[in-house]
């Protein structure tokens, strides 16, 4: 093995290591560093919670399908969108 061939088995993952730590956002919320996709997944959490809420209010649950399904795709949906108004850079 010659030293370039060991330079580049060495160099490529240190050098992604190095650009892949800015992929995910920390956010410091009274001095403790979180992860921005726990933000997004508790903020998606109460977002869905009020639109469900809406749903059964407008009586609209019922039209929707199987809540097992329809529940945690609500949920899903909104921590997506979340994360792409909030960390889509």
């Amino acid at each position: 093995m010659t030293f370039l061939s060991s330079l580049r088995k060495t160099a490529v993952p240190v050098i992604s290591a190095f650009f892949l730590t800015a992929c995910d956002p920390m956010l410091s919320i009274q001095g403790s560093f979180w992860p921005a996709w726990v933000i997004c997944i508790l903020a998606g959490l109460m977002a869905s919670m009020v639109l469900m809420w809406q749903l059964v209010r407008h009586r609209l649950a019922p039209y929707l399908g199987p809540p097992l399904l329809i529940v945690p795709s609500l949920w899903a949906l909104c921590t997506f969108v979340i994360w792409l108004l909030f960390y889509s850079t």
